[in-house]
């Protein structure tokens, strides 16, 4: 049986192994198995490698790069890559900006396809250097999905409204600023810094390289080959802002009786407040969370373009989530109560609302949910992951396909 097999790790709260996981599931809707090796079991790693029919592998899948660069030593000393030898195409994901360790985006060749969440995304990283092969974005799928039968509705209907999500604190980054930007730089950062915040619901901040670029130019210094120091700016703003947005978020949500579940909110104080604080970050732990409560609270990591993964855990399932603005929400019903923005009143309104409507919450996660199932079913994202695969396959073929014509020498001459 034709397989994919999936390279995972050890990430904060096991999140990214859980996604790739939820993903490998769907992928027997086109007859494929799904087999996982743990690149954190040092121990047994070649042995399981060597248990894998790599002639059943389609592709293989990882997230941010994981095991890209697997190098196996031969009797002789040498070593060998072990991806280049078996020439299986390999499908890499990321969730971030590539200005965030930008190492991880850099790929050898075309055998590897880089799939990114999000529009701004992918659109950054094209800006940028060594760029080997395809790049690309999918839409993701509702993640650990459950029928809609094993549902309880009526606990939903008296569950928590969680708010998961790590913090950071705004003025820390300021200080880190200060401590080793020199004048000119530190100036340039704190008016970016201050731009940025003065209006968290500009568009412009969706794609913040434009911004950096722009401020240069007008005080008058050309950085389009300043490389690193975009990919620094970049991502120390984009860092910024997640952490004043969601910092805001919390600070609003103090008065209801939401749970707030992440690290490093040691910035605010929730003495007497009546959100609930808990310091936690487990992703297996909040699956069965997700399933009781009474709705989600979300917020983009400076994107519109397409959902969040805590937007599809919600609709895996089939519970209400209440998110920040965002271009893909108004193909979907509801779009007015499923979408807030920055300004603490919006925020309090649209909870207020969820608090005094949980029988409509209730029914609007499970219509949202099965809206956008149905205009981006799952079996549509691995299909195109599938073909990519075969895309990535004929590009790196070390003879041409068995009865096709002689055009060119193969494999095709690369500058």
């Amino acid at each position: 049986m034709d397989k994919v097999l999936f390279l995972s790790g050890t990430t904060r709260g096991a999140t990214l192994e859980s996604v790739g996981r939820s993903l490998g599931r769907d992928f027997g809707a086109l007859g494929l198995g799904f087999h996982e090796i743990s690149l954190a079991d040092d121990e047994h790693f070649l042995e399981n490698l060597r248990k894998v029919n790599f002639q059943e592998v389609k592709l293989i899948y990882s997230w941010a790069s994981m095991g890209l660069g697997i190098m196996l030593r031969q009797q002789d000393g040498t070593e060998r890559d072990l991806w280049n030898d078996l020439g299986i195409p390999f499908l890499t994901f990321h969730g971030d900006s590539p200005a965030y360790f930008f190492d991880r985006h850099i790929v050898p060749d075309t055998k590897f396809v880089t799939i990114y969440g999000f529009d701004e995304h992918r659109d950054l990283r094209k800006r940028f250097p060594h760029v080997h092969g395809p790049i690309d974005t999918v839409w993701p799928s509702p993640l650990d999905e459950i029928p809609i039968g094993q549902v309880d509705f009526e606990k939903k209907k008296n569950g928590k409204i969680l708010f998961l999500k790590n913090g950071k604190d705004p003025a820390q980054l300021r200080q880190l600023w200060a401590s080793c930007l020199e004048p000119r730089l530190l100036q340039a950062i704190y008016d970016l810094a201050g731009e940025l915040e003065s209006d968290l619901d500009n568009p412009a901040s969706n794609q913040i390289d434009d911004m950096i670029a722009r401020h240069f130019s007008d005080h008058g210094f050309d950085i389009e080959r300043l490389f690193k120091l975009r990919l620094f700016f970049i991502a120390q703003l984009d860092d910024y802002l997640r952490a004043v947005k969601c910092t805001r978020m919390a600070e609003a949500l103090m008065d209801f009786p939401v749970e707030i579940r992440g690290n490093n909110w040691n910035h605010l104080d929730f003495t007497g407040k009546k959100a609930t604080y808990i310091d936690e970050c487990d992703y297996s732990k909040s699956i069965g969370l997700v399933r009781e409560s009474l709705g989600l609270i979300d917020v983009s990591p400076n994107t519109v373009t397409k959902p969040h993964d805590r937007l599809m855990r919600a609709f895996g399932a089939h519970t209400f989530c209440l998110t920040n603005e965002q271009q893909f929400l108004h193909e979907l019903p509801y779009a007015e109560r499923l979408s807030f923005r920055f300004e603490k009143e919006s925020l309090q309104e649209q909870v207020a609302h969820l608090l005094d409507h949980k029988a409509a919450a209730l029914e609007m996660g499970v219509e949202v949910a099965a809206a956008y199932k149905a205009k981006h079913p799952p079996i549509a994202t691995v299909t195109k992951m599938v073909e990519y695969a075969s895309l990535a396959k004929l590009d790196n073929l070390r003879q041409r396909p068995v009865g096709s014509q002689d055009f060119f020498v193969w494999p095709p001459a690369r500058p």
